[in-house]
């Protein structure tokens, strides 16, 4: 399984707006604090990830300085999630605010399905 870096998720993100690698120089320098906010939002979902496949639980999010930092999350996030809420951005600096709401909510989804907090099943209920 490859791991993603910086540039990779930078790259999916700006697909969905048609654009190539150096297109948009703002959105390719912002990128790296717009991502660092993402993976700061998306640290619980990486902790119950690891804590669903056995793995040590992270204390805080990684923070990348640069494009080519790669991206220690489970693939559910790095291939799905980060790319659409990195995209998100880059629509509301294009001042394109239904794209940027719907890639927000693309994100969202994405991260709630990545969890694994709500795996179990519940054996009592009220009254039981």
């Amino acid at each position: 399984m490859a791991e993603l870096t910086v540039q990779d998720i930078y790259e999916i993100a700006s697909s969905f707006l048609y654009e190539y690698d150096g297109d948009d120089e703002d959105s390719r320098r912002f990128s790296i604090h717009f991502l660092n906010v993402l993976l700061e939002e998306t640290l619980n979902c990486e902790n119950s990830i690891r804590e669903y496949k056995g793995k040590e639980r992270l204390e805080e999010a990684p923070y990348v300085r640069n494009l080519t930092d790669i991206i220690d999350y489970s693939p559910s996030l790095t291939r799905t999630a980060l790319p659409y809420g990195l995209a998100a951005q880059f629509f509301q600096e294009n001042m394109d605010n239904f794209q940027a709401e719907n890639y927000r909510a693309k994100y969202l989804a994405a991260v709630q399905d990545a969890g694994k907090m709500n795996t179990g099943v519940v054996e009592k209920g009220y009254g039981a």
